[in-house]
């Protein structure tokens, strides 16, 4: 029954990527304007499929209710903390939204919600096909972390997100990295996967994995981005500075190597959220749940104040 139930999502998805760009040329809406949403889930639906018709696995035929109720929820959450940082450091804004309140608030959700899956099939695809095969060696390897070194990793990941809020104009680039200095250490203390303990036993697999996925979706969300109705323009402070006027689709070139670091950043940012909901009671957790829900409504509203400019 998975079997042909994954048969019909790749299908559907083979079919609905190509249709969507059809529409997309066309500016047929709502196809045109949410653009990205069409796109992101059919190639997740599409990779997703695939992955399990090769190894019987798979994020959304196998586990559906955590897919809809903590990674794609949790994915938008992610990505509003970013949206958070960014309105100190201006360092984009949004054109062509829809003027319905509720039409664009649902599409903020929806489509930040894609970044986890994203690159999660992502990676899925690349282990499929044996590129930086990663193990779970760290799970179970008991090394020398000493309380020290873990707060000095913590400061450092601090410093990195609090001197782009003193100084943006000069270290903006830090806060893609800071929060796996800061959270990792707390994933390895939790017996949790940590890159910072699989760095220690020189066990690269996972970050370049990880890397790469970063990169892959990276260049995809600024390709998709670029043809869509509603989008994301760069006002990166010191683009012109090191790369004069030089961009790929929306993005200065220089910007690309942030993709990277911020998968790494996902990685560590959903470990550490998984920790946290092993940890916590029923009610605690539900009590996280309602301020993160409060906290992405609110922040729709500063975005809709601050970071959307044009309005479809």
């Amino acid at each position: 029954m998975k079997n042909k139930i994954a048969r019909i999502f790749f299908i559907s998805a083979g079919v609905g990527i190509p249709a969507s760009c059809i529409l997309l040329f066309l500016k047929i809406q709502p196809v045109y304007t949410f653009f990205y949403l069409f796109i992101w889930w059919s190639y997740i639906l599409l990779l997703d499929s695939w992955i399990y018709l090769q190894t019987g696995t798979s994020i959304w035929i196998d586990r559906p209710i955590e897919l809809a109720a903590f990674l794609i929820p949790f994915s938008a959450f992610i990505w509003f903390i970013f949206e958070a940082l960014n309105l100190r450091l201006h360092d984009w804004v949004y054109i062509g939204v829809p003027r319905t309140v509720w039409v664009r608030w649902a599409g903020n959700f929806l489509a930040f919600g894609t970044v986890l899956p994203g690159m999660m099939v992502t990676e899925n695809f690349l282990e499929t096909w044996g590129v930086f095969r990663k193990n779970e060696f760290s799970l179970f390897f008991q090394d020398d972390w000493s309380p020290r070194a873990a707060l000095a990793w913590m400061f450092l990941g601090l410093l990195m997100i609090l001197l782009p809020m003193i100084f943006p104009k000069f270290f903006f680039p830090l806060v893609w990295g800071g929060f796996v200095f800061l959270l990792d250490p707390v994933n390895a203390h939790w017996k949790g996967k940590s890159l910072l303990r699989e760095w220690r036993q020189k066990n690269w697999n996972r970050t370049f994995q990880t890397l790469a996925s970063g990169l892959i979706c990276g260049g995809l969300w600024e390709f998709w981005n670029f043809w869509a109705g509603a989008k994301w323009i760069y006002t990166v402070p010191l683009s012109d500075f090191f790369m004069g006027k030089l961009k790929i689709f929306e993005m200065p070139v220089l910007g690309f190597l942030g993709f990277p670091l911020f998968a790494l950043e996902c990685f560590v940012l959903l470990e550490f959220a998984k920790n946290v909901r092993e940890r916590a009671s029923k009610k605690q957790w539900g009590f996280l749940s309602a301020a993160c829900i409060l906290f992405m409504m609110v922040m729709c509203a500063l975005m809709d104040r601050h970071t959307v400019r044009a309005f479809r």
